[in-house]
């Protein structure tokens, strides 16, 4: 083996293979801040997942205090773990008696990443196997699965294996399909059409939580949703799972369609549903229908079918402060969690309103501030937050008319 190059990520050194000849020094600050790039090193490293580790680190410091996990041991596993990055931090950055508590494995193809996550993990378990098979060999409580691509192809093996309780992180870096993008991709492993819109990552994560429930579902296990993110090049879930043939057979209660310029009718069944906000009339962007409400799938306003539940946890995002963040995973920590605890007291309402799209819809020269829109719906007696990811949006309980109204107010 090489000499490794040690960089710090959170507050964690880890052990990489050293950056290939002839590559530059704009090419290495690129590489820190997009999708990894496969030959930037002969071992897969992507630190554009820094933050995506650190609310990984957050997400278990919480969980191992739920009342959820009630033994002694956790039997996890990082699927697709390359160089031991996320289980590095996982050891190094949660509480000792936290961390003590985690009986980990990691698995991957790659032989020499395999080197490199053995030096930064010592004494964790690492088998050159493929992930499919390594997932059946156990009953996992806590499973990462982290693909360079689409997720499906793991995620029989991961819910066939899964313990009775589990919790399970899902990342999706095939962006193109998830958003309609590549619309052949999308309907052959998702089984989904979706719009290509302003709206489109939104119904991404939905797509991508109603495969994982779908998955769920064949296997006799329901979900419970605890986070979910999209951040540039990646979406990423997580999820509760527990076995429950009455709540997979409830599936279709939290599954539906986004519809695009709503009619009456549909928005009328949208309120009916509890997908939108009581008293919203005349024309409006978007509405989520219920997974019974008819449909034609060539009409070309329809996404779906999507999960129309909660995506995130309360307690969970509540959880997720700036304070925590920096005392566990350092002081660059704190991006990781911009905005996410404002969002909490809304974890129940699916409607997320992109600003820029409102000056379509009222009487204004451009889109307001967010902060200047969501203090006036707070004033208003709604409530309202700045979203986390994505395009400039806001998620409110807000009706539509109260929305434009307050929009307008904005400008006055």
């Amino acid at each position: 083996m090489t000499e490794a190059e040690i960089v710090l990520e959170g507050r964690t050194e880890h052990r990489l293979p050293p950056a290939k000849e002839g590559r530059t020094d704009k090419q290495l600050e690129r590489h820190g801040k997009g999708p990894a790039d496969r030959a930037h090193r002969s071992a897969f490293h992507n630190p554009a997942m820094a933050d995506c580790r650190t609310r990984s680190v957050l997400l278990m410091d919480y969980m191992l205090d739920d009342e959820w996990f009630n033994k002694p041991k956790i039997h996890t596993i990082d699927a697709l773990c390359a160089t031991g990055s996320r289980i590095n931090r996982w050891l190094t950055e949660l509480p000792k008696e936290k961390a003590e508590r985690l009986q980990i494995t990691g698995a991957d193809l790659d032989e020499e990443a395999l080197e490199y996550a053995q030096q930064n993990c010592p004494g964790v378990e690492f088998r050159n196997e493929d992930s499919r098979q390594v997932l059946l060999s156990s009953g996992w409580q806590w499973v990462d699965i982290d693909p360079f691509g689409s997720p499906v192809p793991f995620l029989d093996s991961a819910m066939q294996s899964s313990a009775r309780r589990a919790v399970m992180e899902i990342t999706a870096t095939d962006t193109a399909a998830l958003t309609g993008s590549s619309a052949r991709a999308c309907l052959r492993r998702y089984g989904a059409k979706i719009r290509t819109d302003q709206m489109a990552h939104d119904s991404a994560l939905r797509l991508l939580m109603a495969t994982v429930a779908r998955t769920a579902a064949t296997h006799d296990r329901c979900i419970i949703p605890l986070l979910s993110s999209w951040d540039s090049h990646h979406i990423r879930v997580s999820v509760k799972v527990h076995r429950s043939i009455q709540a997979a057979n409830a599936l279709e209660e939290q599954l539906g369609w986004r519809v695009a310029m709503p009619t009456s009718e549909e928005l009328q069944a949208s309120c009916e549903a509890g997908l939108h906000p009581q008293g919203s009339e005349g024309s409006q962007p978007f509405c989520l229908l219920p997974y019974s409400h008819p449909v034609r799938r060539n009409d070309r306003r329809i996404s779906g079918p999507l999960w129309t539940g909660p995506l995130f946890d309360q307690d969970v995002l509540e959880s997720m402060t700036v304070e925590r963040a920096t005392e566990l995973c350092g002081e660059n920590a704190e991006v990781a969690v911009r905005h996410w605890v404002g969002e909490a007291e809304l974890a129940s309402v699916p409607t997320l309103i992109i600003t820029d799209m409102l000056p379509k819809f009222c009487e204004v020269t451009g889109p307001p501030k967010m902060a200047d829109l969501v203090a006036g719906l707070k004033d208003a007696g709604y409530k309202a937050a700045v979203a986390r990811w994505g395009a400039p949006a806001i998620r409110t309980d807000a009706p539509w008319p109260v929305v434009l109204e307050v929009t307008e107010g904005c400008f006055n």
